[in-house]
């Protein structure tokens, strides 16, 4: 579990949690890809274990939630869950963190429990939420988070991890350094892609995207814009991913 290119975030959270001034909500955001999960998980071994490395030892403080099992969606169930893991005592770490992952699956009447949550915490407790765009979450939640934004790297970073650790050549890491917009983790599923393997959504709107940009912005405006419109939704809302692709590729063909 390799994080590249948050060091400055690395050493604010190494440093809050020496001087025990951790908050107890936070909320890690920014496209997919960019390490914001790693992170998380990150921070929950250097919670129990005092380093931000993955550690031999299973967590024992540390719950993360996912993608929903049903309809794409976290309901309530999963977040009575939660809450009862925070209200338990920490057996290692000084905290019990909950981090929840895809924050943009939960339901409305999930973030209305996690808020009753937010607003009276047990004192050892930490959540984290993870999502694309903070626009997800309802009002009164979002306002009760610290926000930590994870940009992505540029091209010739992305091009420079490829060669150093993982031994790309010059041309391979900077044409994957530049099918990637910036985000490391879609960088090394590219490395690991079969040639007929597909994008997922998102990856094939922004391809689509700059490829009509480079032929002609002009002609292409209406058609990018359309596109622009549906990358945004498909990020904020919780859509059919196979009807939303079937319904830009139907777009492009015209």
């Amino acid at each position: 579990m390799d994080l590249f290119g948050h060091e400055e975030r690395t050493r604010a959270f190494q440093k809050l949690i020496r001087e025990n001034k951790l908050g107890q909500a936070y909320l890690f955001y920014g496209d997919r890809g960019v390490g914001k999960g790693t992170f998380a998980r990150l921070l929950a071994y250097a919670l129990e274990n005092g380093k931000f490395e993955v550690a031999t030892e299973p967590l024992l403080d540390a719950s993360f939630v996912l993608k929903g099992e049903e309809k794409n969606s976290i309901g309530i169930e999963k977040i009575l869950e939660v809450r009862k893991f925070l209200w338990q005592k920490p057996l290692k770490s000084p905290r019990r963190l909950a981090v929840i992952d895809n924050a943009e699956e939960l339901t409305p009447e999930a973030q209305g429990a996690l808020l009753k949550i937010v607003e009276e915490p047990p004192e050892h407790a930490l959540l984290i939420f993870v999502a694309h765009d903070p626009q997800v979450l309802i009002p009164p939640l979002l306002s009760r988070f610290a926000k930590v934004y994870f940009p992505r790297l540029s091209k010739n970073e992305v091009a420079k991890i490829l060669k150093e650790k993982y031994g790309e050549s010059e041309k391979k890491a900077r044409d994957i350094a530049a099918a990637s917009f910036g985000r490391i983790g879609y960088a090394l599923e590219l490395l690991k892609l079969d040639p007929k393997g597909e994008d997922d959504l998102e990856d094939f709107l922004e391809r689509s995207i700059l490829k009509l940009w480079r032929e002609n912005l002009e002609k292409n405006a209406s058609l990018l814009s359309w596109l622009l419109d549906r990358e945004t939704l498909v990020k904020r809302y919780n859509l059919n991913m196979n009807l939303q692709r079937k319904a830009a590729e139907e777009m492009l063909k015209n």
